[in-house]
C-alpha cells in the first residue's frame, strides 16, 4: 500500500534507507555538545511518530528533514508553524 504524500515535491523515490539514516545519526555523535540527551531525543521521536506530517516513516512534510536526524540537535525545533511539538534546547 502506498502512503499519500503531504509534500507536493515528494515521491516514493525520496524514501531513505535504514542504513543511510543510521549513518546520519551516527555522524551526530562526533560532537556531543550539539546533540540532545537520549531522553529528549526519545521524547522528540515519540512526538514525530504520532504526527500526521511524518511521511514514509522517516521524513517531516513540513521541513523535508529526516526526523531521526533533526531530532538529535539542540539547535533544532519542530518545524510545525504555530504549534511546534518540541523546542530547541539551550
Amino acid at each position: 500500500m502506498t502512503e499519500k504524500s503531504l509534500c507536493k515535491g515528494c515521491t516514493e523515490s525520496v524514501m531513505v534507507t535504514e542504513e543511510v539514516i543510521q549513518e546520519l545519526v551516527k555522524e551526530t555523535e562526533e560532537d556531543l555538545s550539539v546533540i540532545v540527551s537520549d531522553d529528549v531525543y526519545e521524547a522528540r521521536l515519540k512526538s514525530c511518530t504520532s504526527c500526521p506530517a511524518l511521511q514514509y516513516g522517516t521524513t517531516c512534510a513540513h521541513s523535508g528533514s529526516i526526523v531521526r536526524y533533526r531530532a538529535k540537535f539542540k539547535n533544532k525545533a519542530c518545524p510545525l508553524a504555530g504549534n511546534p511539538k518540541w523546542e530547541k534546547v539551550s
